[in-house]
């Protein structure tokens, strides 16, 4: 079933889910990823919430309706906050549900407000929120709680990260999209996890590959192994190829790693 979203109806969607109100009937509309590998849409979406240090924290989930695989990925939004972010990540949250995933893309700024500039105690209330969603995540029916990754663009990737590797953290992987140490200064948290951070031409110069790479190493020297995926696409502004290569990255990354016995993937450039 392919399924036809507007901007202004997603829009109303995130909303919703953010007050906690939207309607199974709303979670079945989706905008199509528009990438030459996408599957069926065989995937719901819908409100969901869990808590972070006593505070609610709302947003979407998404379901498979063929087989799950076991596995689930949070998803984390940029500094920009999930009502404008909502409408970019929607139709890939879509294809990895599609494809077995559990999938939750949480408002974390309700666990601690957005203020410019932030502070150590932001970043730690956000990775707080972050530990809290892969926990909730492992609670659902059909989901393996060992095998639930997180993900992360830019503010999101930094938290995404640096906050899972923490002690307190229990994601099997990280993710970071266009994220690098500029974003804030790395925690000292050490744990041994696998994570990717991919960067391109998109997010240069906010974020570019000197501070990514300057986070991959200091990631690295707190435990994690962590591949660096540069994009082939050339675009500077965040188009729907560019998402499109972005996720196939992440599904790849989340296919090895959470998803016993998938396909081995071909060997990344970069």
């Amino acid at each position: 079933m392919t399924l036809k979203i507007s901007r202004r109806l997603l829009a109303c969607v995130a909303a919703a889910a953010m007050l906690g109100v939207a309607s199974n009937a709303s979670a079945q509309a989706a905008a199509s990823a528009g990438c030459a590998d996408d599957v069926p849409q065989r995937a719901t979406r819908g409100p969901a919430e869990y808590t972070s240090n006593s505070q609610k924290v709302r947003g979407l989930i998404y379901k498979p309706t063929g087989p799950a695989n076991g596995a689930a990925v949070v998803l984390l939004h940029s500094s920009e906050g999930l009502t404008v972010d909502a409408h970019s990540f929607d139709p890939h949250a879509i294809q990895l549900a599609a494809r077995g995933y559990h999938v939750l893309v949480p408002n974390y700024f309700e666990a601690r407000a957005r203020q410019v500039p932030w502070n150590g105690r932001d970043i730690r209330l956000w990775e707080e929120a972050g530990h809290a969603a892969v926990a909730y995540m492992g609670t659902l029916e059909g989901v393996d709680p060992a095998r639930v990754g997180i993900w992360g663009f830019s503010l999101g990737g930094f938290v995404a990260t640096d906050g899972s590797a923490h002690p307190d953290s229990t994601a099997r992987v990280a993710i970071g999209v266009g994220t690098g140490q500029d974003i804030f200064e790395a925690s000292r948290g050490r744990r041994e996890l696998p994570m990717m951070l991919i960067e391109g031409y998109s997010t240069f110069p906010i974020i570019s590959a000197a501070t990514m790479r300057d986070l991959a190493a200091n990631l690295r020297r707190r435990g994690a192994t962590v591949e660096v995926q540069m994009l082939a696409s050339p675009e500077r502004s965040m188009t729907g190829p560019v998402w499109c290569e972005v996720f196939q990255h992440t599904r790849r990354f989340l296919d090895t790693h959470l998803v016993p016995g998938a396909a081995a993937p071909a060997t990344p450039a970069g």
